[in-house]
């Protein structure tokens, strides 16, 4: 592999960190806004690091798709990986569901932007 394949690579990762990042400080505040809504504070830096994990190997699943559809399924499969595993922990139903629709509409558009923009730098042509 080049060293610039290798370099876009990296890049990516840290594209989806950064999309990763912005999702997560949105849904603090929104976790934020009532006391049903709180976590424990484990809660934000799991969503990051397993979100940032998932959302690269996704990315490169999808990677050949146009950027709506690259991010409707990272957004969706990022989505459901994190509420399943958050389901899996014991939070109620309700609170899973509740937020599986609540996060996509905070990830769908953040990585829009994101992927738009490795799109036009082509990043993503490895």
């Amino acid at each position: 592999m080049s060293k610039n394949k290798i370099k876009n690579l990296f890049l990516i990762f840290l594209v989806i960190f950064a999309i990763i990042l912005l999702f997560a400080f949105v849904d603090f505040l929104l976790h934020s806004l009532r006391v049903e809504y709180a976590v424990p504070p484990r809660y934000f830096p799991n969503k990051i690091l397993y979100g940032t994990i998932y959302g690269f190997f996704i990315f490169l699943l999808v990677r050949k798709q146009s950027p709506f559809m690259k991010s409707l399924l990272f957004s969706l499969i990022v989505d459901v990986s994190l509420q399943f595993r958050y389901f899996l922990e014991g939070y109620p139903l309700d609170f899973v569901l509740l937020f599986l629709v609540l996060h996509f509409l905070i990830l769908f558009p953040i990585s829009w932007v994101f992927f738009k923009l490795i799109k036009d730098k082509n990043l993503d042509s490895f």
